[in-house]
């Protein structure tokens, strides 16, 4: 059985000895963790930036790019092996083109994250009838639910919903919002709207 607790430890004494500059130790302490947690994406990603900090070891730039590969593909919900693959491509192989490609699917789920947290911190604050914080979380989901990439092809019904926003000042503000996450953030809106009303 895979003790988490040791697992723990190897990570905080692979984060001090990369510290220390010992890189060669690092990596050494990373191969042994992956020894046993073959399937983990951040050791994966921590593997490749080592022996790309090691002056002469025994593993090359080809191999740190498949660590970087099989982390994005282990780990396609987080964001963290997609961007640093991405800053490989352009950094190391010096392939923009790629890079911009992978950075894309990056930062979409790394968007799709914060809109997730958004939404969930916006509907404890409401639950705890915390209206500033809720509408601050609100404010930054709508903003960043703007950004979600549509499909290339557009059907009608995935247009999105449009929002009227009325502030305080008697301004009417429109928004379209698109994606999985526009119901939530509308009944979110309306909420708020229902809270100001009363």
């Amino acid at each position: 059985m895979k003790d988490v607790r040791s697992f723990k430890q190897g990570l905080s004494k692979i984060t001090r000895l990369w510290k220390k500059q010992e890189y060669d130790t690092a990596l050494a302490e990373v191969e042994l963790l992956l020894g046993a947690w073959p399937g983990n994406a951040h050791l994966r990603v921590l593997w490749a930036s080592l022996v790309q900090l090691q002056e002469d070891g025994p593993h090359d730039l080809n191999g740190a790019s498949e660590a970087l590969r099989q982390a994005v593909v282990l780990d396609q919900g987080s964001p963290a092996a997609a961007i640093e693959l991405g800053q490989f491509l352009d950094n190391v192989e010096d392939d923009p083109q790629s890079a911009a490609e992978i950075y894309a699917d990056g930062v979409a789920s790394a968007r799709q994250l914060l809109i997730e947290g958004l939404i969930g911190q916006a509907k404890a604050y409401r639950q705890l009838n915390r209206r500033k914080e809720f509408l601050r979380c609100l404010v930054e989901a709508v903003h960043v639910a703007q950004f979600e990439r549509g499909s290339k092809e557009t059907r009608v019904e995935d247009l999105g919903v449009d929002l009227l926003v009325d502030s305080s000042t008697g301004s009417v503000h429109v928004l379209q919002l698109k994606g999985p996450y526009a119901d939530q953030i509308q009944d979110l809106l309306s909420d708020a709207a229902v809270d100001r009303s009363a």
